[in-house]
């Protein structure tokens, strides 16, 4: 029989054939229909219809390996979700951001929003217990000076003050900036001239040789001390003090600087 074939390779009647060999056409058809359907057959609740090979019709039963997730559910800063179908997700932070430079904040437990790019100039902070951007305050640091020029005389061998006392009062933080000098001598050949400072008021620190500004003998000599203090904050008070190992010192063009470093 050379009738025509399908796409399955069936033969299929002819018109000729339609008196003389149709039953004979048909048992030949349905058998090829019925073979290659045999796959199809069977197959027990829940399996799917899989392919067994790359060969047309080669079909098999499998069981449905649906794997173990049944749903995706958002979590803190992810939005979207879903138990079927296509599922979206979305990063609800990234999505929270609208300016190049913004900042994401938490505002509680599990909760955020955007916090707004600052201005040119401006600092990240804290205020009212939330971060903000604010436009720092700039001042001069606060500073005091005084200056004598005439002599002052001293026989004392512990620290007194002088004849004019130089002395100076700064509202600080805890970092203070403390510069004097003096030019003085001693009568004797053979003794030393100090000067120091002592601090009082928020602070209680008597004048000692570590901070002291030392001149030897009968010539009349310069000197120049800086010091770094820590202090207590608030209104404090510096005094020139002086002293000599023995005779008389003389002190004269004496200054002293205070400049506040804050804290």
């Amino acid at each position: 029989m050379t009738n025509p074939t399908s796409n399955f390779g069936w033969q299929m009647p002819t018109v000729t054939d339609l008196v003389t060999d149709l039953p004979a056409d048909f048992e030949v058809f349905g058998q090829a229909v019925d073979t290659s359907m045999a796959d199809l057959k069977g197959g027990t609740t829940g399996q799917i219809l899989s392919k067994a090979t790359n060969a047309d019709m080669d079909f098999v039963w499998t069981s449905a390996n649906p794997g173990d997730i049944t749903a995706v559910t958002a979590g803190t800063g992810i939005s979207g979700g879903g138990t079927s179908g296509d599922v979206t997700i979305t990063n609800s932070m990234a999505t929270a951001i609208t300016t190049a430079g913004d900042l994401i904040k938490g505002t509680g437990s599990g909760t955020f929003n955007r916090l707004g790019i600052g201005s040119t100039g401006q600092v990240l902070t804290v205020s009212g217990g939330a971060p903000a951007w604010v436009t720092p305050t700039s001042a001069a640091p606060a500073s005091a000076a005084a200056y004598t020029a005439p002599d002052s005389l001293t026989s004392s061998t512990s620290y007194t003050n002088l004849g004019t006392v130089e002395t100076v009062t700064v509202t600080t933080g805890t970092k203070v900036l403390v510069m004097f000098s003096n030019t003085s001598y001693n009568q004797s050949t053979a003794n030393y001239t100090y000067m120091s400072v002592a601090i009082s008021g928020a602070t209680t620190l008597a004048a000692s040789d570590d901070w002291a500004v030392i001149n030897y003998g009968d010539k009349p000599s310069s000197s120049t001390f800086q010091r770094i203090f820590t202090v207590t904050a608030g209104s404090n008070t510096f005094t020139i003090k002086a002293r000599v190992t023995g005779s008389t010192g003389a002190f004269y063009t004496r200054s002293l600087s205070v400049i506040d470093l804050g804290s």
